[in-house]
């Protein structure tokens, strides 16, 4: 059904799609415009891209054809048929209508997370390497925003605006919003610009194996700390973690290798293609989408950070018991 290298690794990419569909489906729906038809053209505000061509927003006929569309799609990817032309229809899809709802004025960084499929589907490229240009790209497409919005001038204070709005202008009041604003400094707010932004655009290196291990556990690190002082929600981040944790596991060769079978592996897709078709009809009778609710809200906020902190962890642990347990099976 998958074709790799590596049973185990057939296994776990298996076992990634279907985690990325489950997250997309159950908590995570797609963005859609299906509703923002009814705006008319002078609500149209697209960002600068593709979608600054188009004249408005499209039909809501066209918009529920390409949602039927992407659910088809989705039922197809995670049986790992149809190749990188499967998953970059699927990855097409999905950017068309997120483009579209985004296009109302609000920008996101979902077009990165969005490439996962795409970048599970290219034979001959690793994974966990596609996974991690994802987190690497959703960083950096952040850090370069902020580039852009002059975080780095040292008369901005940037973080201390968003502070300030988060707490006097939504009535945020986060574990360590009000004591931040109370006893940090001017110069401590332009540390916490300089610092961000570095960091994001740092990112990028968990590419490279030598910088990898603390990029990984660093990542969590700074979501704790603005889930903190912010109480910002990065829990759609998951679509990419959770699926990255399952392919380095896979990669392991010291006999931590996922093993699923022909069987697993068609209970998993068969569960998928359950979920596809409740939400699919869900959508049809409610005329929505639905999604299970997460305890987004604090102390809920915290899951996230920890939940990505012992992946992380994990995964590094995993892939060192893999490779002791080579060393030993070669010496004997």
């Amino acid at each position: 059904m998958i074709r790799w290298r590596d049973v185990g690794e057939a296994d776990a990419l298996c076992l990634a799609r279907c985690a990325y569909a489950a997250l997309t489906v159950c908590f995570w729906p797609f963005k859609s415009p299906r509703w923002l038809a009814e705006l008319g053209t002078e609500h149209f505000h697209p960002p600068l891209g593709p979608f600054s061509m188009a004249d408005g927003y499209p039909g809501f006929g066209w918009v529920v054809l390409v949602e039927v569309v992407v659910y088809g799609l989705f039922a197809l990817w995670v049986t790992g048929r149809g190749g990188w032309v499967v998953g970059a229809s699927l990855t097409a899809g999905l950017t068309l209508l997120s483009g579209f709802c985004y296009a109302a004025g609000k920008i996101d960084h979902d077009f990165v997370i969005l490439l996962a499929p795409l970048l599970l589907s290219v034979s001959g490229i690793s994974p966990q390497r596609s996974l991690m240009f994802c987190v690497g790209m959703y960083f950096a497409s952040s850090g370069m925003a902020k580039v852009v919005g002059h975080w780095l001038d040292p008369g901005t204070q940037a973080s201390l605006s968003w502070a300030l709005q988060y707490y006097h202008g939504s009535g945020k009041e986060e574990f360590l919003l009000r004591w931040s604003l109370e006893n940090l400094p001017g110069w401590a707010w332009e540390v916490v610009d300089q610092l961000t932004v570095l960091f994001e655009l740092a990112v990028p290196l968990g590419m490279l194996p030598r910088f990898r291990k603390w990029i990984v556990l660093s990542v969590p690190l700074f979501h704790f700390g603005t889930v903190l002082v912010f109480g910002i929600d990065f829990a759609r981040l998951m679509l990419v973690y959770v699926p990255l944790a399952l392919v380095c596991w896979g990669e392991t060769k010291g006999g931590a290798v996922l093993e699923l079978g022909r069987r697993g592996r068609w209970i998993a897709v068969g569960l998928c293609w359950l979920g596809v078709v409740a939400a699919l009809l869900h959508l049809w009778l409610r005329g929505r989408m639905g999604s299970v609710p997460l305890p987004v809200q604090p102390p809920g906020l915290l899951l996230f950070p920890l939940f990505e902190l012992l992946v992380l962890g994990g995964m590094i642990l995993r892939r060192r018991s893999g490779k002791a347990g080579a060393y030993s099976g070669s010496g004997t």
